[in-house]
């Protein structure tokens, strides 16, 4: 892996510096120092919901359609970017999705239900196609070479590739028995490039060739391998796919022999490209990245131009474009410290940035940027010589030595966080705490590599090394009170918060943990014997693509040997776990005897059961509980502020889920 330079101490501040051009961290926590104290906010002002949804400019560049939600209702609008007009249309339901017809005159609006279209002028709406069964047809987007018609993928005894009009009128483009990931069409309407699931989970690409259709090329199981255009003669198509089995980058495939070519990957040489925005003639115009921050390249002239152009307003980056017309691009500005995404348009020919929508953003009454903290993107080195990344979220005001620190390490484990705002860490970093979020090895976004380090290497191992290690690293740059660690996380987070309670008891003063295994190798092994839900890939193929075989006993047994429940009695700090009498992924009896276990040893441990949640709170309650129960262990381990009384939902909701309060007590 090709290392970036100051790749033994690189840092950034978004919105600031990027990454490979950090100064020295002792001067960046010097500096954070000095500033003014933020007052102390309210919990409630970090419960912000995003008021905008959806932002797309149409093609021809003369309308904005967004949708805006406030307190669970969501709205379609349209903007006039002339005039200043703003129409209603209908009321959505929140996943909508909205996409403009090429000519700019159609909006089609995919819900759980089928499929509208809305006539932008007017606000007339008709449903052109009906779903009985979601999980059985999609919306693939608007005809690209037929304005007024929408395309369908539809699955059951075959796979078929569906155009549909304002009419309803339908016509099968495709069919076959693989199913069909997505595809490009020709300028005669017709498939000309089709991407399907083979034999062995493969993905076939297949060209539509003398009337049938021939495999041109294939990629690995799993792996990224999304279609992004064919150049105007047809005879090469550009994929978003990894290169050199590592990050993901364009690289152009010659369709009759085969032959690959890379065009663009990270010249930074860390993450995976995010994606490529089209420009109005369907070629690849820009490309994104979101990791270490958000930040874009040019791919050919007029792209490396406008990519100058909001570069000179966005120096450090921090933006992404969503779309660009003839005209005009619509870009999103996103950060740590933006409560509310801002949009801009940029102007191609004058080069100049205008804000747009700000009216809807501040009706969201976003929380002021001055009063709310940087995500500083961090690099260390293992005790392996690797670089692991992360991010660290630092109070104004405070010497760094003396912070408080929470570690709050991710799900998946195949996952990351990125530079974007966080309520959680933003909370945290306003009440005093110094919040490190490790994106380990086995985090996505850094490349497959990356993603692929750990191996099975999932009980005290590898991916747990990295997690540890970087609190030890920081520590030794002066960041943190060694005294005042805690750690929390959910689902794999919750359990890598185990295994730091269970292997390191010294290091922390308490742990926080949600819908946590304590035994992974029978998770794993139940999670891949489980039946795959409709349209969805069995677990056990991709777990063996990433080198884990739960029926292995030689890859179980480091696991299961490494156990929180095997070592419940060397559970060194304060715990309080959170679990879900309906989650799908872990076993509830198996958290109750792990609790059992705890309280047999004496141990300090809560435990909050909720009969009605899954693996993921969806209960807005139960949110707020939890973070009450966060700031509570906060403010009794880390002496950090007390946390406001619960409001009578919340402490009836306590009251009714508590099963143990060891913890607490």
């Amino acid at each position: 892996m090709r290392l970036p330079p100051h790749a033994g101490l690189c840092l950034a501040t978004f919105l600031a510096i990027p990454c490979t051009q950090a100064g020295n961290l002792q001067d960046l926590l010097a500096r954070n120092a000095a500033l003014p104290r933020a007052p102390q906010l309210a919990e409630s002002a970090f419960e912000q919901e995003e008021r905008l949804r959806q932002v797309r400019l149409s093609p021809d560049g003369r309308q904005l359609t967004y949708i805006e939600t406030e307190r669970g209702s969501a709205e379609l609008r349209v903007l006039d970017l002339a005039s200043g007009a703003t129409s209603r249309l209908l009321a959505l339901d929140g996943q909508a999705r909205v996409q403009w017809s090429p000519d700019s005159g159609i909006l089609f609006v995919a819900q759980s239900g089928g499929v509208a279209a809305v006539d932008p002028r007017s606000g007339a709406s008709s449903h052109i196609a009906v779903f009985d069964k979601p999980e059985d047809s999609s919306f693939a987007g608007p005809d690209p070479v037929r304005p007024r018609h929408a395309l369908l993928i539809e699955r059951g005894k075959s796979q078929r590739l569906v155009r549909i009009g304002l009419d309803g009128a339908r016509q099968v483009l495709y069919s076959g028995a693989e199913p069909v990931g997505d595809f490009l069409l020709g300028a005669d309407g017709q498939p000309a490039v089709l991407r399907t699931t083979g034999a062995g989970f493969h993905q076939r690409i297949l060209q539509r060739h003398a009337g049938g259709w021939r495999e041109a090329a294939r990629c690995l199981p799993f792996r990224p391998c999304r279609l992004a255009a064919l150049t105007p003669d047809g005879q090469r198509l550009l994929l978003l796919t990894p290169h050199a089995g590592d990050r993901e980058a364009l690289v152009e495939l010659t369709l009759a022999t085969g032959a690959r070519r890379t065009l663009h990957q990270d010249p930074d040489g860390i993450a995976d490209l995010a994606g490529v925005i089209p420009g109005p003639d369907g070629q690849p115009l820009l490309a994104e990245y979101e990791l270490p921050y958000r930040r874009i390249a040019g791919l050919d002239a007029a792209g490396r131009r406008i990519a100058a152009g909001i570069a000179r307003r966005f120096p450090a980056g921090g933006v992404t474009v969503e779309s660009c017309a003839p005209s005009a691009c619509l870009v999103a500005e996103r950060g740590a410290r933006l409560s509310q995404a801002r949009y801009w348009l940029y102007d191609i020919e004058g080069g100049k940035l205008r804000a747009v929508l700000e009216d809807v953003r501040q009706r969201a009454r976003p929380l002021p940027e001055r009063q709310l903290v940087d995500k500083i993107a961090i690099q260390y080195r293992a005790s392996d010589g690797a670089l692991v990344h992360g991010y660290l979220s630092l109070p104004a005001g405070l010497p760094a030595r003396s912070l408080p620190m929470l570690t709050v390490v991710h799900g998946g484990p195949w996952n990351h966080v990125g530079a974007d705002y966080s309520a959680l860490a933003q909370l945290l970093a306003n009440r005093g705490y110094a919040v490190f979020q490790p994106n380990f090895r086995a985090s996505t976004g850094y490349g497959e590599k990356y993603m692929l380090a750990p191996g099975a290497s999932f009980g005290n191992g590898r991916a747990q090394a990295d997690i540890i290690e970087g609190v030890q690293w920081l520590l030794a740059q002066g960041v943190g009170d060694p005294r005042r660690q805690g750690i929390m996380g959910a689902s794999f987070g919750g359990y890598a918060t185990l295994l730091a309670l269970t292997h390191t008891p010294s290091m922390f003063r308490f742990g926080m943990a949600g819908q946590a295994t304590p035994d992974f190798a029978r998770t794993l092994q139940l999670t891949a014997a489980a039946p795959a839900k409709p349209g969805e890939t069995p677990f056990a193929p991709k777990l063996r693509e990433l080198g884990i075989d739960p029926a292995n006993a030689a890859q179980m047994a480091p696991i299961r040997r490494d156990a929180p429940l095997t070592h419940a009695g060397k559970l060194g700090a304060p715990l309080a776990l959170i679990a879900g009498g309906k989650d799908e992924l872990i076993e509830i009896e198996a958290v109750v005897d792990y609790v059992a276990r705890l309280q047999g040893l004496g141990k300090p441990v809560s435990l909050l059961v909720d009969p009605d949640e899954g693996h993921h709170a969806r209960n807005p309650v139960a949110r707020k509980a939890q973070l009450h129960l966060l700031l509570a262990m906060l403010h009794r381990y880390l002496g950090g502020p007390a946390p406001a009384a619960p409001e009578q939902a919340v402490a009836r909701y306590l009251a009714s889920t508590m099963r143990a309060d060891g913890a607490l007590k």
